[in-house]
């Protein structure tokens, strides 16, 4: 389940929302509530929220403000904004700071619903995003490269970020430094001292691992996220790299 921390300068309402089926039906929980924006996001930053369901109230028009906290912290938060106030100014500078939705009062179930249904979109984006820079950086240091190729190194965390969400070819590996895929795959070993395909199949299954062990996603997801044909052949690669069943990191 998804958890959620409601943002609200008053619990009036909380009652009423946690009761809506339509939060289970989309795999959230309301875990907390909280009048303070700064409480909420310091939530966010320790992992114990995926979302904020933010309230806004005449004269206490505070999602602007929670939203500008978040981007200050860093944080890139799904946040769901339900209004009270009827302010078109306040609603557009909420998406320009990146709120999944905006809402009026009183928020039907069918809008509830679409609302979440991007939140768990936004969520996704962000976990896969969170565990691919483990991955990468993981992969990177483990590479022997030698010292002064640091032009190498550059090159190689702009190839890895520019592809991620996509399968990453020796060719378009290539293409990226320049070169022809027969003197490139050459010229990867000489410096990282391991074949391009090779240390690219670790970096892959290694952020399989990571999305499985997020607790977010099941082994047929994974597969499909990260473009293989089935699961079952996933799952033998997986096998045959990690020499591990990814069943085993599944939480």
């Amino acid at each position: 389940m998804y958890r959620v921390t409601v943002v609200d300068s008053s619990n009036f309402d909380l009652r009423h929302y946690s009761a809506m089926p339509v939060f289970a039906e989309c795999g959230f929980e309301i875990v907390s509530h909280t009048s303070e924006p700064d409480k909420a996001v310091s939530a966010a930053s320790r992992g114990e929220c995926d979302m904020l369901l933010c309230i806004n109230r005449p004269a206490a028009v505070i999602a602007v403000d929670l939203l500008k906290r978040c981007s200050r912290a860093g944080m890139s938060v799904p946040t769901v904004v339900i209004s009270k106030v009827n302010a078109s100014n306040d609603m557009r500078e909420c998406f320009l700071l990146g709120a999944v939705d905006y809402l009026a009062e009183p928020a039907l179930e069918e809008d509830m619903r679409a609302a979440l249904l991007r939140a768990v979109k936004a969520i996704g984006s962000r976990i896969m995003s969170a565990e691919y820079e483990k991955a990468m950086k993981r992969a990177l240091s483990s590479l022997d490269i030698p010292k002064g190729s640091e032009a190498f190194t550059e090159k190689l965390s702009e190839l890895l970020i520019k592809s991620h969400g996509s399968a990453l070819t020796v060719e378009a590996a290539a293409d990226h430094f320049g070169f022809n895929p027969d003197y490139f795959g050459r010229y990867f070993k000489s410096r990282a001292g391991i074949a391009f395909t090779e240390f690219y199949k670790l970096l892959t299954m290694d952020y399989a691992k990571l999305l499985l062990s997020s607790g977010h996603y099941k082994v047929n997801e994974v597969s499909e996220l990260l473009g293989f044909a089935s699961a079952d052949y996933f799952t033998r690669v997986f096998r045959r790299v990690t020499g591990e069943l990814p069943s085993k990191y599944k939480k």
